[in-house]
């Protein structure tokens, strides 16, 4: 019996490092640390267990203490290693000096050599496997709590820990960045305080639910204020955690922002509510056709489109008995080869109602199945009698203006928004000798080519003439491709829609010729004299007072010389007027060889004229009168085969 025990307290020394040993176990002891622990461990065990039983009565009372401290510092493994060691060198000391066991009993440790090694090793195991399960369960805790800290801190959505009084125990980054708090600004509020007035109550009334233990979690859409004062969305998710006697802990809020999900939502319903006002307004209809069952769905526009009471069914014949007989092939032709092409279709057509005939857009698409054959048919039919009327008068008001445009004289050029020519009328053919086919989609100045003047620089900007100036006073030519000019006056409107934007403009361009030519002749006689074709009295005294304006600006000197021809009374009476005339328009010839192209020379009434030098001194004038006396006063004048002669007096 006592070998038996023996063995039984042999196998609770090494069974356990018999079970526990692993090959990773080696591995393990790279850790300086937990080997330096392990071997300091161990001696100080043997040393004081040494110690113990060689002078203490009761040694294997302090060698259980001994061992249970070791279970305490050490893992599993090397506790047990340990205890195996201790019991080793304590059978050894006590094999090598039985006296060692002598005690008050020694009967009963003489017949039970094997308690005392029972007494060491029972509790030590005992107290490592209950540090064991110790540790496992610390361990268990902290990773729990690592994974939970780690679940709220790396979480994509706001979590926080919410006390039962709402006030925000702990909060993660997503939920501090949501909110736009810190998270020990949120310590300091509660979710009441940031929970929009109108959601307060909705969620306050679930938190009773939660606490009263009706519901196990609720969730609810709700608004938060942020930092900034702005509500923002989101979707809150709460759970409650209680005390192991079911008193309310905290709770678990999930949020999670659903700021855009709301804008989203918001946009599509807007995008609903208009299309569904597009629909009601402009009268569309809105209709489903599923093939196999053959059944038609209408909304109450379809009805009202094909004037058909709301009671009777929909079907093929009452749509096709509506259709006006010379449009229902051509319809059935178009709904046919859609259904085998697979592909939308869109077509017109007229029905026949009460008020007579209107006119019919129908636009419809194919649904498919998974074997990717036709389901059903989805589209609109809208009301285009009005466009229809709309385009007729369009039409006839777009021929009326035609006619009109090919009618008269005045050219007409029509423009885009890159000065390239959309339409010509007959006269700005002719007066181009562009085509309209030719001029098409060419820019205007390459049709057109305008000049300032007959031989002036060549007009490159259509906007640069002063269009606000009279049709004479322009003074713009435009020269045709097949050779001549035309005197023009044009003027530029601008093409606009209905709501301002410019799409273009109108260039009218008329030929003023004629009128340029006569307002010319006007303006010459009235600024010269009739005989000589010098200046006259008035033009003179303009060209005085504009020298006399600029005097001081320019410091220019100019020159004033007037002329009286002498003698030409007696030339005057005794050959005539003509003979007179005549030595008028000689001298004045004459006179006009000698000067500058600056110089004014004017008639000034009779025999008088006067002369204007513009930045000429007093020298340079009385050199040139000088020369003009003597050539007068040279001047041989021979009028039917008799000699006469002039003075000049200045």
């Amino acid at each position: 019996m006592i070998w038996v025990l023996s063995e039984s307290i042999g196998a609770l020394a090494l069974v356990p490092l018999g079970l526990l040993f692993k090959p990773h176990y080696l591995l393990r002891h790279r850790n300086p640390r937990l080997l330096f622990e392990s071997l300091l461990t161990l001696a100080i065990t043997l040393t004081l267990s040494w110690l113990s039983m060689l002078y203490l009565p009761w040694p294997f009372t302090f060698i259980i203490v001994l061992l249970m401290w070791s279970a305490v510092r050490l893992p599993r493994m090397e506790a047990f290693l340990i205890f195996l060691t201790t019991v080793m060198m304590v059978s050894l000391m006590m094999a090598a000096d039985p006296s060692l066991l002598a005690t008050p009993r020694t009967y009963l440790m003489s017949h039970m050599p094997w308690l005392p090694f029972l007494l060491i090793l029972l509790p030590a195991n005992i107290m490592t496997m209950v540090m064991y399960a110790f540790r496992a369960e610390r361990k268990h805790i902290s990773e729990s709590e690592t994974r939970f800290r780690n679940a709220m801190e790396y979480s994509a959505i706001g979590m926080a820990l919410v006390g039962t009084e709402g006030q925000w125990l702990q909060s993660n980054k997503a939920l501090c960045q949501f909110l736009g708090y810190s998270q020990e600004e949120l310590r300091g509020l509660t979710f009441q305080q940031l929970t929009w007035p109108e959601d307060l109550n909705k969620d306050l009334q679930q938190v009773e639910k939660l606490i009263s233990g009706e519901i196990n979690t609720y969730s609810m859409e709700k608004r938060y204020y942020n930092r900034n004062g702005d509500v923002v969305w989101a979707l809150l998710a709460v759970s409650l955690v209680r005390h192991t006697d079911g008193t309310p802990l905290y709770f678990i809020a999930q949020i999670e922002d659903i700021n855009e999900l709301k804008r989203t939502e918001q946009v599509n319903q807007q995008l609903m509510e208009r299309i569904t006002l597009a629909n009601e307004a402009g009268g569309i209809g809105i209709w489903e056709w599923e093939l196999k069952p053959n059944i038609f769905s209408w909304d109450k526009r379809m009805f009202e489109l094909y004037e058909i009471p709301p009671h009777i069914k929909p079907n093929w014949q009452v749509w096709y008995e509506c259709v006006l007989p010379e449009d229902r092939q051509h319809a059935e032709k178009v709904i046919r080869d859609s259904l085998q092409s697979r592909s939308p279709f869109k077509l017109e057509f007229r029905i026949a109602v009460k008020d007579g005939i209107r006119h019919i857009r129908a636009l419809a698409n194919r649904v498919l199945n998974k074997e990717g054959e036709v389901e059903r048919l989805l589209g609109i039919n809208m009301d285009m009698t009005e466009v229809k009327q709309l385009n007729e008068a369009l039409f006839q008001e777009k021929e009326r203006l035609h006619i009109t445009l090919d009618s008269i004289g005045e050219a007409v050029v029509c423009i885009d928004m890159a000065m390239k020519i959309t339409f010509m009328n007959p006269a700005a053919e002719k007066m181009s000798g562009w085509t309209q086919e030719e001029a098409l989609g060419v820019p205007l100045l390459t049709v057109l080519h305008i000049t300032f003047g007959d031989n002036g620089p060549l007009m490159e900007n259509i906007y640069s003439a002063d269009t606000s100036r009279s049709a004479i006073e322009q003074d713009v030519v435009l020269h045709c491709r097949n050779g001549g000019s035309y005197d023009v006056h044009y003027s530029i409107t601008p093409l606009s829609t209905l709501d301002g934007s410019n799409i273009g403009s109108v260039l009218v361009i008329q030929d003023v010729t004629e009128s340029r030519k006569m307002l010319r002749q006007l303006s010459y006689s009235a600024s010269h004299d009739a005989l000589t074709h010098l200046a006259n009295r008035a033009s003179f005294e303009k060209q005085l007072r504009i020298l006399l304006q600029t005097v001081n600006s320019t410091h220019q000197r100019h020159a004033l010389v007037f002329i009286d021809l002498d003698r030409f009374k007696a030339v005057n009476d005794s050959a005539g007027h003509a003979a007179g005339d005549a030595l008028l328009r000689e001298l004045a010839s004459l006179m006009l060889s000698m000067l500058r192209s600056s110089d004014v020379l004017a008639r000034l009434g009779g025999d008088e004229f006067g002369l204007l030098l513009p930045d000429c001194n007093i020298e340079s004038a009385r050199f040139i009168a000088t020369r003009i006396i003597s050539a007068v006063n040279d001047y041989h004048f021979i009028w039917e085969g008799r000699v006469h002669r002039v003075d000049y007096l200045d």
